[in-house]
């Protein structure tokens, strides 16, 4: 079992920007690729201003998901096919269907915060926002170079 903790000191509500206070942990299961499990602890946050809660989640965990995030992005970018899977401890292919429906679903929202982030945050300028090329596509290039 693994405890995972973040480098972040302060912790601020997403929703109402107020303080967000250490309340326990829990155990989250990983599944990696070839359908081995880890368990790891996440922390747990609860907003001392709207009382909402929030889990800690490290950058190889995908919120709402068991499977590990390389192995959803290896779907995703077709590195893992079905015919792939020869294991009864592997995903299934209609949680791969899945995941690529939600992706597929979700595409224009994730262009959407890209050009946002971009341009509120990196200062790259009108001409982002305005692009007729999926800047996903751009970003994915740029990390294979």
């Amino acid at each position: 079992m693994f405890f995972v903790e973040s480098s972040e000191n302060s912790h601020i509500c997403p929703i109402c920007q107020g303080m967000l206070r250490y309340r326990d942990s829990r155990p989250r299961i990983c599944k990696k690729e070839g359908g081995t499990r880890e368990r790891l602890m996440i922390r747990r946050f609860r907003c001392q201003n709207c009382h909402s809660y929030y889990n800690e989640l490290p950058n190889c965990l995908v919120p709402y998901k068991h499977y590990e995030a390389e192995v959803i992005a290896d779907v995703l970018d077709e590195v893992i096919l079905p015919e792939d899977l020869d294991s009864e401890d592997y995903l299934s292919f209609n949680t791969m269907l899945r995941w690529l429906q939600w992706f597929r679903e979700n595409l224009q929202r994730i262009e959407g915060y890209l050009r946002t982030a971009g341009y509120q945050i990196l200062n790259l300028g009108e001409e982002l926002l305005f692009t007729p090329d999926l800047l996903l596509n751009k970003i994915i290039e740029g990390v294979s170079k």
